[in-house]
Formats: structure tokens, C-alpha cells, sequence
């Protein structure tokens, strides 16, 4: 994966989505070693973001955690962004509507703060994600961004060309 179009490609869309109600995005990937340089980058650009790598590390909720304190914690009225790095660390015993309540959450967030959630695409969550969110694939890169079927996504097209 080219790092370098990724980064410019991931700057573009967080400067862009910045200044639209919809604040929640999904990234995803097919593998775990693009879900790596997906991370790198987003922890590289994002220095102005809460970020969550693990449970119970850096303001993140510890585990076990059941929905309701998970999404208390993320949608919490917060002063900077959140990205959080796969979320499912905090899902383990979570039923499948429970994870689709999150993904709903997200995909409806607005006017609070970005939240920003890479992860790597597996069937599952790709099922959850296509119930609330749209997917947008960034040309010439293994990736895709999901945003919230509400939301017009005019704004990106130079981003999602």
C-alpha cells in the first residue's frame, strides 16, 4: 500500500468531513497488515484526537464492558476527536444487535465530535456496517471509508476519486 496517498488520502477526508453534521466514519481493510499501516498513518495525522488502541489504556474503557458503558464513553461530550482502534476489543460478549446498536450510534453521530474507527473488514462487520453506513472505496488504495447514509458526500469527491 502506498503510505504516501494514504496519508494525503486520509488528510483530505478528516479536513473534509470536519465541517459536516455526520461525524462518524468507519476505514476499513481486508487484512491485518494494511489494517496496521491504516493505524500508523491515522495515529501519525490524528494528533489531535483521543486516541483508543486497547482496552483500559489512555482514557479507554477497561474490559469487560457491557454496550451501554462503552457507547456512554464515546459519546460522551469530549473537547477533541476519538479514534478508536478496533472497537471489538470492547465487543467480546456483545450480541449481535448490541454490536449493530453501536454501528447504528455511530453512523447517527452529529454535532458532537468526529469518531473515527478503523478495522479490518470482516464479513460480520461489513454485514453491521452496510445497515447505517454507505462505503466509498479510495481509488488505488486497498481501502474503504463508510459514512453515514445521511450524510451527502458532495464535499469528497476529489477525496473519494
Amino acid at each position: 500500500m502506498d503510505r504516501k496517498q494514504l496519508n494525503l488520502k486520509l488528510q483530505a477526508l478528516l479536513s473534509a468531513q470536519r465541517l459536516v453534521r455526520y461525524q462518524g466514519i468507519v476505514v476499513t481493510v481486508g487484512s491485518e497488515g494494511d489494517f496496521e499501516q491504516v493505524c500508523t498513518q491515522i495515529e501519525a495525522i490524528c494528533l489531535d484526537h483521543d486516541l483508543w488502541r486497547q482496552p483500559g489504556a489512555e482514557g479507554a474503557p477497561e474490559i469487560p464492558c457491557s454496550r451501554r458503558a462503552f457507547m456512554d464513553s464515546v459519546f460522551q461530550p469530549r473537547p477533541r476527536a476519538l479514534a478508536i482502534l478496533k472497537p471489538t476489543e470492547w465487543m467480546l460478549d456483545w450480541s449481535d444487535p448490541e454490536q449493530a446498536t453501536f454501528w447504528n450510534a455511530v453512523a447517527d453521530a452529529y454535532g458532537r465530535h468526529e469518531i473515527l474507527i478503523p478495522i479490518v473488514a470482516t464479513p460480520p462487520i461489513r454485514a453491521q456496517l452496510r445497515i447505517s453506513f454507505v462505503e466509498y472505496s479510495l481509488s488505488g488504495l486497498p481501502v474503504s471509508v463508510w459514512l453515514s447514509r445521511h450524510q451527502p458526500v458532495d464535499h469528497l469527491k476529489e477525496v473519494l476519486a
